[in-house]
């Protein structure tokens, strides 16, 4: 373990027995064998060469903003990108490395007058997860027109580039996220010119829309993926005409419809605020979130005959 630990420094800062619950928003999780920051994508290209060459586990780390870290402890080398490289290549396109947190991205493109990022003010997180896990909100995501252009990756010991089109985003998904092999060095931005007005009026209401909904407590924002509009069994009249019009039914408004909120297992809640966070209220175990999960599962299931799956990201 000396050998390997002052390999790693090479790259970065290295932490020993270092507890993940300070490096997630739900402060849950145990402690890894090794945690790196690196502060340069080259010598991050070059970590994963290294991990992958001598057969350690590895987890690479965003914001740790959409993950649910296990209790036990991780036998591996755990890897946070922290860098602040983002840049405005032309009039209309932005190139940012993958550790630059995503709302560093959403001022610059308002600072310019560039749109097609305003749904994302107010989200966690760093570029690398937020392209990863194709993150979204108000209808919009990283895979939308107007957005993302194409990203440099990490694969097999070489930097590949791939264009949008060959990224198989879904929703809440990619070849990424498929594929942890596969890193996420740096991304594109190829964004419109707009109205500055009316840039920042978008994003005063979509920040509106989050004020005073999103609870106080550690969480790893919202639990379940937002359920397609197709797999409503019942009457679409029963549904709030915003649904129908973006083809997605909210778990928060399912889970509230059946009097969930304020549910909880162990140290584990459903907020108060908002029917599809589940919160850290009392120092909860993983396992507690867990139960707690299968319970509005089950509960969902069986009033609307539909399956929620997660968001979240689960480390065992």
């Amino acid at each position: 373990m000396e050998n390997i630990y002052k390999q790693l420094k090479t790259f970065g800062h290295v932490r020993l027995n270092e507890p993940m619950a300070k490096h997630t928003t739900f402060k849950i999780g145990g402690s890894v064998d090794f945690f790196v920051v690196v502060e340069d994508v080259d010598k991050l290209a070059e970590l994963l060469t290294f991990v992958n060459e001598n057969g350690l586990n590895y987890f690479m780390l965003g914001g740790g903003s959409n993950i649910l870290w296990q209790d036990d402890r991780y036998e591996g080398v755990v890897i946070r990108l922290k860098t602040e490289d983002l840049r405005l290549k032309t009039e209309n396109l932005i190139e940012v490395d993958a550790g630059v947190p995503l709302s560093r991205v959403v001022s610059l493109a308002a600072q310019n007058n560039l749109t097609g990022f305003e749904w994302a003010i107010g989200i966690p997180g760093t570029i690398g997860g937020a392209v990863r896990g194709n993150a979204g909100a108000m209808g919009f995501d990283i895979s939308a027109d107007r957005c993302l252009s194409k990203v440099h990756v990490w694969q097999n010991g070489e930097v590949v580039e791939y264009d949008k089109k060959d990224c198989n985003f879904v929703y809440r998904g990619s070849m990424f996220k498929d594929n942890p092999s596969i890193v996420v060095l740096r991304a594109y931005f190829k964004l419109e010119t707009g109205d500055k007005v009316q840039i920042m009026k978008a994003m005063q209401g979509y920040l509106a829309q989050r004020t005073g909904r999103y609870p106080n407590f550690p969480s790893a924002g919202s639990f379940f993926q937002n359920v397609p509009l197709s797999q409503w069994k019942k009457d679409l009249k029963d549904l709030p005409e915003l649904f129908i019009e973006r083809k997605k039914i909210p778990v928060g408004w399912l889970v509230e419809q059946l009097g969930l909120k304020g549910l909880t297992v162990g140290g584990a809640k459903v907020s108060d605020e908002h029917g599809n966070f589940i919160i850290n209220f009392d120092n909860a175990l993983q396992s507690d979130v867990l139960t707690l999960v299968e319970l509005v599962k089950e509960k969902v299931y069986n009033k609307f005959g539909i399956e929620l799956e997660s968001e979240v990201e689960i480390i065992h």
